[in-house]
């Protein structure tokens, strides 16, 4: 008989870090790292581009661009404690930029290849390690 108390114990500690942190992961362990949201459908090819860069520098990206209003769709990403939302509108697609709404508020408008670089760098875990010489 194979006992499986690693199985138990392993549900409890994600049951002790999602309470402790309010179902709001860390960006590095969150199941969905960002969403993408066009402000109006002539922005939802711009949106899925953006949505492709993401997924394929490894970011677990998904994509907000349903009927509902701006407001409510960053609502409802906030309410599934997405870290980071990717807003495009008309002015970010004719600059190749976007802008990136963090979950605290704060916000910055980058180009797209620096929004991915730098989001790149936030889902890895923890820096590589040097060894010692």
């Amino acid at each position: 008989m194979v006992h499986h108390a690693i199985f138990g114990s392993l549900g409890r500690m994600i049951a002790i870090l999602l309470e402790h942190h309010g179902g709001m992961l860390p960006f590095w362990l969150s199941p969905d790292q960002i969403a993408v949201a066009p402000i109006s459908k002539d922005q939802v090819g711009y949106g899925a581009d953006v949505l492709a860069a993401f997924e394929d520098a490894g970011i677990r990206a998904v994509a907000y661009d349903g009927t509902d209003t701006l407001s409510r769709r960053i609502v409802a990403a906030h309410e599934m404690a997405v870290p980071v939302m990717a807003i495009v509108g008309g002015r970010e697609m004719r600059d190749g930029r976007v802008s990136l709404r963090e979950r605290d508020g704060s916000q910055a408008d980058v180009p797209l290849a620096e929004a991915v670089s730098r989001l790149q760098a936030r889902a890895q875990p923890c820096a590589p390690v040097a060894k010692a010489l």
